[in-house]
């Protein structure tokens, strides 16, 4: 489920008028800061910070994303994206 609010929280950035882009490496800054380990990924109820930054990166997902960014940039708007 943390996978795809993450995905969904990508669309709403896009939407929002904010790079998407830049998400990812911010899950990669927060894991430096909390010391993603293996146990700790395996314990845990989310995926490491290492994982989410992967998997927003993805092409599908992050194109996804990209396109409602550069409606709103363009002044096209979001109509019904969710």
């Amino acid at each position: 489920m943390e996978i795809e609010a993450d995905h969904i929280g990508l669309l709403v950035l896009g939407a929002a008028g904010y790079d998407p882009r830049v998400a990812p490496s911010v899950y990669e800054k927060l894991g430096k800061i909390a010391g993603d380990s293996t146990l700790s990924n395996y314990l845990s109820t989310h995926p490491s910070s290492k994982k989410r930054a992967q998997l927003l990166r993805q092409a599908k997902v992050m194109d996804e994303a990209l396109r409602l960014y550069r409606e709103v940039s363009s002044g096209q708007g979001t109509e019904g994206f969710l």
